[in-house]
């Protein structure tokens, strides 16, 4: 099987010249000519090609006819959740993609850390990437901009099916795994979410959904609803 790279755009058929990231990754892997290769561009085309040329940080590759292609879940589910710390976070960005999580949306909570928001940003959409091409997804996830909680709840474009991660609420039913309805799964930050943020997360349309008597870190939650979700 050709090794996939994210392309963006799709290059033309024909002989192009690849981005710089994938030629310095080509020469690493120390790509010979006549190597066959798949490029995506995360939006659902796909085209077969077969390198050139690879020197002095440049690749050059003979590309194919596009294809539309499409390899996603049956069901649209998003994710809002505060951002753990680390590489618990780019954990979770990884696997996300890899289970098939459509969105992500990063959350600021009143009991969320501080962080320096535009590195993350950058470090995470480069992880996702990866793992589209890791993982033979046609369509890339997209990596919203971290926001408020009141700006989250007050976004129009939010998905009909609103579960929150709740303590001591009802599972996950049958009901909340309709394929033909877009979810969001929204989880806050482990120092827990207050009172006063529950009422208004529930006053925007969320019911809250609880997942079994132990307490869980902010990615094995997000992880867990979205798989029951997307069923």
């Amino acid at each position: 099987m050709s090794r996939r790279y994210l392309v963006r755009p799709m290059p033309p058929p024909g002989r192009r010249e690849l981005p710089d990231d994938v030629a310095r990754h080509l020469a690493v892997v120390r790509a010979r000519p006549g190597t066959g290769l798949r490029l995506c561009d995360g939006a659902g085309t796909e085209a077969d090609a077969v390198l050139v040329e690879v020197r002095r940080g440049r690749a050059l590759a003979e590309v194919g006819p596009a294809e539309q292609v499409h390899r996603e879940p049956a069901r649209r589910v998003e994710l809002a959740f505060a951002a753990p710390k680390g590489t618990r976070a780019e954990w979770l960005f990884e696997h996300g993609t890899e289970l098939g999580v459509a969105r992500f949306r990063p959350v600021r909570f009143e009991r969320s850390t501080g962080a320096d928001r535009a590195r993350r940003a950058a470090r995470w959409q480069r992880i996702v990437d990866a793992a589209v091409e890791q993982c033979d997804r046609s369509h890339a996830p997209e990596v919203a901009d971290e926001v408020a909680l009141d700006a989250l709840l007050a976004d129009p474009t939010l998905p009909p099916l609103r579960r929150l991660a709740l303590p001591g609420a009802p599972p996950l039913a049958d009901a909340d795994r309709d394929p033909r309805q877009a979810a969001l799964w929204l989880v806050g930050p482990e120092g827990g979410i207050t009172a006063a943020e529950v009422e208004h997360i529930v006053g925007a349309g969320f019911a809250g959904r609880g997942l079994g008597p132990l307490t869980l870190r902010v990615e094995t939650a997000a992880l867990i609803g979205c798989a029951r979700l997307l069923g």
